[in-house]
Formats: structure tokens, C-alpha cells, sequence
């Protein structure tokens, strides 16, 4: 399996929901599996992400999730600039990404409802994988010997990582329940990435939105 197939597992679950099924379903829709649930990579580091793919990955908690976008190339829409077609504001080649998130009672807070810790865990774990998928179609790319849209920012050149949330809670997450949490690229001004992130239930209910800050440092700083 390639780091960014989806197991096969979380991917049988979610269509078996119906209305997760036709997101997953839909035309240039493509799958993978989040950054945090990819299995143990020791020459990366041992301990990292070990919230979501071993404390919270259990039936009581957080047992199914599942990360999709949408092809750029199967949409006008999110076609990005072609290359060489002059200076271009920096952006990301896959501009939006949604990760699946099957809640359980054992997410808890207050009330029935999942804690708001958790929503923030997870809105920056959408953001987080909006970067890995980027990444991997950049490192895909490279190894096929084909060059990005003109503007992309070299994700391969640079080290990302959270620097603010403004998180809005807006109703509050039954569970059991199944969520989207969708995380779009706004804008990129120099080295601050800008992100629109919301927390969506079946019915497009808004639960939660935020505004999210990442800072980019080239690899010989970091």
C-alpha cells in the first residue's frame, strides 16, 4: 500500500454510510490515508502522531477516518496555472482537501458532544494532511520527471508548521456521529500559508470554523 492509499478498512466503513459514499464517490474524488493514521515509520521518528494512530484510534474513540480531494485536473475550477505561464502568487497545487472523521462517546466533553480540544485537534490534522497530500503529488511529480504549475510552493525545500487558530465554535458535535472537516488554502504571503478550515456535519450543518496560521522555514534553518 502507498502512503497515500487509503486502508482498506476505513474506506469500506465510510461507504456504507450513504452520504459519505457519494463524497467519496464523486467524479475526480481521490482517496488517501491522513498523515497521523500512516502505519509507524521509525526513520521519521518514533513517537510522532501518536495521538491519532494509537491513543484515540480505538472503538470507543476514534476508530474510522478517511481523507479525500478532488482531482485539480477534472475541474476548470481547480485546474492550477500550467507552467511557464509567467510570475504567479505562491499557492498549493491542491488547494483543498476534507478528511472523514467517525466520532464515538469516548470523545466526550460536556454534554453528549465531542470536547473542543478535539475539534481543534482535528481541524489542525486537516490542515496538516492538506500538506502531506501536496507534498506527496510534488515528490510524485519530481520522480516522473514533470514540473509543477509555475508559483507552487517547493514543499520538498521548506519545513511547515502550526502558528495560530482562531477556532469558532459554533453548535455542538453529537456522537456517535461522522464529520468533515474541510481545510482550503486562502492565501500565501511570504512565508505565512493561510487556511479556511470547517468542521460540517451530515446535513452541512456548521459546527466549528477556523482561521489557521502556518509559518514555512527552509530546510537549512530548521
Amino acid at each position: 500500500m502507498s502512503p497515500s492509499s487509503p486502508d482498506t478498512a476505513d474506506a469500506a466503513y465510510f461507504k456504507f454510510v450513504p452520504w459519505c459514499n457519494d463524497l467519496i464517490s464523486r467524479q475526480g474524488s481521490i482517496l488517501f490515508t491522513p498523515t497521523s493514521r500512516l502505519p509507524d515509520d521509525p526513520t521519521i521518528g518514533a513517537t510522532r502522531d501518536q495521538l491519532f494512530r494509537k491513543t484515540l484510534h480505538h472503538d470507543g474513540a476514534l476508530p474510522y477516518c478517511i481523507g479525500l480531494y478532488q482531482d485539480p485536473t477534472t475541474s476548470p475550477d481547480l485546474q492550477p496555472t500550467t507552467p511557464g505561464s509567467g510570475p504567479q502568487s505562491p499557492t498549493l497545487y491542491i488547494k483543498s482537501s476534507s478528511i472523514l472523521f467517525d466520532l464515538r462517546p469516548g470523545l466526550n466533553g460536556f454534554n453528549g458532544s465531542a470536547h473542543g480540544g478535539l475539534l481543534s485537534s482535528l481541524i489542525d490534522e486537516a490542515m496538516g494532511s492538506l500538506i502531506f497530500i501536496n507534498h506527496l503529488v510534488q515528490t510524485t511529480h519530481e520522480k516522473q520527471g514533470r514540473k509543477l504549475p509555475a508559483g507552487t510552493l517547493d514543499l520538498n525545500s521548506t519545513r511547515v508548521f502550526t502558528a495560530s487558530m482562531a477556532v469558532r465554535f459554533q453548535k455542538p458535535v453529537p456522537t456517535p456521529s461522522i464529520v468533515v472537516v474541510t481545510a482550503s488554502l486562502v492565501k500565501i504571503e511570504g512565508r505565512k500559508i493561510f487556511f479556511d478550515v470547517t468542521v460540517k456535519g451530515q446535513h452541512g450543518e456548521e459546527y466549528a470554523r477556523c482561521d489557521g496560521l502556518w509559518l514555512s522555514l527552509p530546510l537549512e534553518k530548521v
